[in-house]
């Protein structure tokens, strides 16, 4: 994977310049809603930004492994096989300290579709979104 320049586009696919996009969450800027937070995981993915994926994911949530090394070690063989076609936000809302948002992956793994639909939960956990869990749609 090759660093984007920031003046590309965004690989969350939302048509902005990634510097105007994700590049400040990956940087470490707070994402202020989870529908941003949804979108700068799928970059970070699609950038093989593992550190950001594993410290965007609660700590109580089904895909939060204790093993850091073996954890980091699976997210970036994942993000290095798979190509990341697409993100569509199908619909997104939040109230105090939870949020879900729904969403279509458009991904490919070996020239095979791998696409999903998800509807994630997010939690807020000091000021911060993280990501909790997620079912298949």
């Amino acid at each position: 994977m090759t660093k984007p320049s920031p003046n590309a586009a965004c690989p969350c696919h939302s048509g902005a310049k990634y510097k105007r996009c994700c590049r400040p969450f990956h940087q470490g800027s707070a994402p202020p809603r989870a529908e941003a937070l949804m979108r700068s995981r799928y970059a970070a993915y699609a950038l093989g930004l593992v550190d950001y994926v594993l410290a965007t994911t609660h700590p109580e949530g089904p895909n939060w492994e204790d093993d850091r090394a073996e954890w980091a070690a699976g997210v970036a063989a994942f993000s290095q096989s798979t190509s990341f076609d697409g993100l569509e936000i199908l619909s997104s809302g939040e109230g105090e300290g939870e949020a879900f948002v729904t969403f279509r992956a458009s991904l490919s793994k070996e020239g095979e579709d791998a696409s999903f639909s998800e509807r994630s939960r997010f939690l807020r956990e000091d000021g911060r979104w993280l990501y909790h869990s997620g079912e298949p749609r």
